[in-house]
């Protein structure tokens, strides 16, 4: 269940800061392709998901990241260490 809840909040927040289609935002859904996110909007998004689920995300793991599900799964191993 929690990487369905990071995933809803990943999806919330892109809808609104990328003004992404939510149909657009799936886990495979490539993050600077697909969505056309560059890395301020990971950032800001990044900012929400530390807020809400209480983790630390630094830069250099957001430029690794490829797809939502990437992001999903960075978040839950971040909230298990």
């Amino acid at each position: 269940m929690e990487h369905q809840d990071i995933f809803d909040v990943i999806k919330a927040e892109a809808s609104q800061i990328l003004d992404a289609d939510t149909d657009l935002i799936t886990p495979d859904a490539k993050l600077g392709e697909t969505l056309d996110a560059d890395s301020v909007d990971l950032i800001e998004i990044a900012g929400v998901l530390e807020r809400t689920f209480d983790v630390q995300l630094d830069d250099h793991e957001l430029h690794d990241l490829v797809t939502v599900s990437d992001f999903v799964n960075l978040v839950a191993k971040k909230r298990t260490a």
